[in-house]
């Protein structure tokens, strides 16, 4: 059997190269989309919390496209919560914010994660791209 040459290597290098750049940004998509979820998760947390404090006589409903409606507080004794799948059940509240905490928790925990391989993938990429340069100038130099 051969050795592998200086050409295979490389090329298995700048191979190596694409498909980790690819990872990262697969990465980066997800660690946005949880992100944005994150986000989503704790504004309607503070929302349940604050409508269940505030004894204002008139809310604020966003239906779209910048327009929103006056209309009075909704009762926060029992909410809506979408489970997954279509499917919704009816919670209390106190039920509802312990579930949506727990989401939180289980979004932070997968964020944490995403952002750990990420890191790993940049750090490889980073030795890789290094090794390349460092192989592309030692060609340039020998010819």
């Amino acid at each position: 059997m051969s050795q592998p040459t200086d050409e295979d290597k490389l090329n298995a290098l700048v191979v190596e190269i694409r498909v980790l750049e690819s990872t990262y940004n697969e990465l980066t998509s997800r660690q946005s989309l949880l992100e944005r979820a994150l986000i989503e998760n704790r504004a309607a947390l503070d929302a349940l919390k604050g409508l269940a404090e505030n004894t204002s006589d008139e809310v604020l409903s966003q239906i779209g496209g910048g327009a929103m409606l006056r209309s009075k507080p909704p009762s926060t004794d029992k909410v809506l919560v979408s489970i997954g799948s279509n499917v919704v059940l009816e919670k209390t509240r106190e039920e509802a914010v312990a579930l949506m905490e727990g989401r939180a928790r289980e979004v932070e925990k997968s964020l944490v994660s995403v952002i750990g391989q990420r890191n790993e993938i940049a750090e490889r990429l980073d030795a890789d791209r290094q090794v390349l340069n460092s192989v592309l100038s030692r060609q340039n130099q020998q010819e």
